[in-house]
């Protein structure tokens, strides 16, 4: 049978290959989900900045600090909408995602703005790129913002990062024509906010 076309985004966990999954994130998950995290954000700020990290920072995203700060998040999540995901391979954690509603004052967004579902985390370590494993977060939070209504999904990418400006591009994201700032020491990098817009699914396979 031809999955080809059955839509922008198929189904995130039965398109996956047998051993290669998305779920949500539990508890037991959140040393990995730290480390994952630890690991990709040194890596980013670093290829940034253009050099290694100050202490300071290096030591506030340490695992063990990220890891508490997703634990938070995990067993008590800030809003019903706040979802945070994790994929499997086989018995390995090799990639989480979390999303969120946006901040709609950051991004001007009209009062009948159907409202915007921000990507906070979407991190797959290089050495298990290449297997789907980012697309397949991609999908599950793009299904989790069409049942919660969301018009449309946000990314804040950091200037540099060529792999993830790559990767949501390539899943149809665009400038939204926003920047910030994030002071780190004595540097400052600075992020670019992407977005895509949610089609309704339209399972009769016509556009109207």
């Amino acid at each position: 049978m031809d999955r080809c076309g059955v839509g922008r985004y198929s189904r995130w966990v039965t398109a996956a290959l047998p051993d290669s999954f998305v779920r949500p994130t539990i508890i037991s998950d959140i040393p990995f989900v730290g480390d994952i995290h630890s690991a990709t954000m040194k890596a980013t700020l670093e290829a940034a900045l253009g050099h290694d990290l100050p202490n300071e920072v290096a030591e506030q995203l340490s695992a063990e600090n990220l890891s508490k700060n997703w634990s938070l998040s995990v067993s008590a999540p800030p809003a019903p909408t706040y979802r945070t995901l994790t994929a499997v391979e086989g018995a390995a954690i090799v990639g989480f995602a979390a999303a969120a509603p946006a901040d709609q004052a950051l991004i001007g967004a009209p009062e009948n703005n159907p409202g915007t579902i921000e990507i906070l985390a979407l991190e797959v370590p290089a050495k298990h790129g290449r297997k789907g494993h980012g697309s397949r977060l991609l999908a599950a939070i793009a299904e989790f913002a069409e049942q919660d209504h969301a018009g449309e999904m946000q990314v804040w990418i950091m200037v540099g990062d060529e792999a993830k400006t790559r990767f949501f591009q390539g899943a149809g994201f665009a400038p939204r024509g926003i920047q910030r700032s994030l002071e780190l020491g004595t540097d400052l990098v600075t992020e670019q906010c992407w977005y895509t817009v949610l089609e309704p699914e339209d399972h009769t396979g016509h556009h109207h």
